[in-house]
């Protein structure tokens, strides 16, 4: 059975939350009691210690091969993926720049032989409007790819069973 990148994300998120919350669980809780007494099982929702620590460790197998099959599923975008990872450190680079040439002081002074200050006009190196073109550009393709990874998320299938998942949460 299989189930759309876009359901995949959404399932593995559930999954991710429960081996947390498990965790986080397991972290607070007593491993020891008095001896000859039962174990308080309330805070692992009527299941002892050991078997809460056996289910995230079963979860996180599951985990694990849910993300292999996401990520061999994912293949047919990887280099979609790429171009977006260098698109948005371009971004932020020109971003970056952007901001640099609109904070860019018009003049600086100089003391001169007088006693006095000169005012010198500043010109600055690159032009704000071509940046900005640039800037949107960049981010134009950018968000071309994510559209278009966003129909491929919804097209492309993940060959694994959520019902095992969804029955082990």
């Amino acid at each position: 059975m299989s189930l759309s990148m876009t359901s995949a994300f959404r399932l593995r998120n559930k999954l991710k939350e429960r081996i947390k919350r498990l965790s986080e669980i397991t972290g607070r809780a007593d491993i020891v009691k008095p001896e000859g007494t039962e174990e308080n099982t309330a805070i692992f929702d009527g299941k002892t210690f050991k078997d809460t620590t056996e289910q995230v460790s079963i979860l996180m197998n599951v985990l694990r091969d849910f993300n292999i099959a996401i990520d061999k599923a994912n293949s047919v975008n990887k280099e979609a993926l790429i171009n977006l990872e260098s698109l948005k450190a371009e971004i932020a680079f020109y971003e970056n720049i952007t901001q640099k040439v609109r904070n860019a002081p018009l003049y600086s002074y100089e003391y001169n032989a007088e006693g006095g200050r000169d005012k010198i006009k500043q010109e600055v190196l690159l032009s704000q409007k071509d940046i900005v073109a640039h800037l949107e550009a960049l981010k134009k393709k950018k968000d071309d790819i994510e559209e278009n990874l966003t129909k491929s998320n919804i097209e492309t299938q993940v060959n694994f069973d959520q019902n095992y998942i969804i029955n082990i949460l």
